[in-house]
């Protein structure tokens, strides 16, 4: 993934590295408080251990300041042909510098890019998050693929007054990147073959 990280991937975007880290935690205590599902990201050199590690590409969104405004990270497992889309943070006062060209440029080619090595990038959007999962739709071109029930619990999101205190549902979404090749595939006869078919 070192050929992913090599350039920004868009005007107001780029990857985070261990410099902005203290950054990070301060945009995830901004949005969570103390109660974000994986503690450990709270901890100095918590995050830095997963970009050392390539189990977890940050891309921030940056202003003119350097401030950092918003984060989405890429989770990658050994052995598996897809990436986890997720830990989407955004500050609750944020005013966006991308616009919508920015985003469908840097999902274009993000996506592009990461076709060549995986074929699935996969996500949970919080159903507290109805934007979350448009922007997924319009810029990520990911499909609702089922339901996760109690997806998070004790987690508040500062900024989202609905729900506050009961378990988070998630939309699970997938994105194609690269189909699977074209297989054979053979239908019992009778009615659930039909109905298969």
């Amino acid at each position: 993934m070192d050929d992913l990280r090599a350039a920004n991937p868009s005007e107001h975007t780029r990857w985070l590295a261990e410099p902005d880290e203290p950054a990070f935690r301060e945009l995830l205590h901004a949005r969570y408080a103390q109660t974000y599902s994986y503690p450990f990201l709270y901890e100095p050199g918590g995050a830095v251990r997963l970009w050392r590690d390539g189990a977890l590409l940050s891309l921030g969104e940056f202003d003119a300041r350097g401030a950092l405004l918003w984060h989405t990270g890429l989770w990658s497992k050994p052995g598996r042909d897809s990436l986890d889309s997720g830990l989407s943070v955004a500050l609750p006062s944020r005013r966006t510098v991308m616009g919508r060209a920015e985003h469908e440029a840097l999902w274009g080619s993000l996506l592009e890019r990461l076709g060549r090595w995986v074929g699935f990038l996969h996500q949970n959007t919080s159903t507290l998050h109805v934007m979350a999962q448009r922007y997924a739709s319009r810029f990520m071109r990911a499909r609702p693929m089922g339901l996760v029930v109690n997806y998070t619990r004790g987690e508040t999101v500062i900024g989202v007054e609905e729900g506050r205190g009961v378990p988070m549902q998630a939309l699970a979404m997938t994105t194609v990147l690269a189909p699977p090749p074209p297989r054979r595939r053979y239908l019992p006869e009778g009615p659930w073959g039909e109905w298969l078919a």
